[in-house]
């Protein structure tokens, strides 16, 4: 029985496949960083201003804290037919003689 295991490294030592999640993923992690140094004092200024835009009645940051506090509202999704109509539930098949009679008539 052989066994094979695919390398996500070719032989050059460069990555293989898909990169992309990666990628974006290298922003967030050194925005992290910056803001968490100093016993996230950083993270701690920006929250502030945040809170105080939202007190002074911006309008954005208002929205932003109920949204982080209470979770973004969900978005109601209807689906409907053309002009609103019922959708399709089933297919129908009728099938004709070439007479023009419906079958079994």
């Amino acid at each position: 029985m052989s066994l094979e295991v695919e390398s996500t490294v070719d032989k050059g030592g460069a990555p293989t496949g898909n990169q992309n999640a990666k990628k974006g993923k290298l922003f967030y992690d050194q925005l992290r960083k910056v803001l968490v140094q100093n016993d996230c004092l950083k993270l701690r200024e920006i929250t502030e201003k945040l809170v105080e835009a939202a007190v002074d009645g911006e309008a954005w940051a208002v929205k932003e804290v109920i949204d982080r506090m209470d979770g973004k509202a969900i978005q109601a999704t209807e689906i409907s037919g053309p002009d609103g109509a019922e959708l399709v539930k089933g297919i129908a098949i009728t099938f004709v003689e070439p007479d023009g009679n419906k079958e079994g008539q």
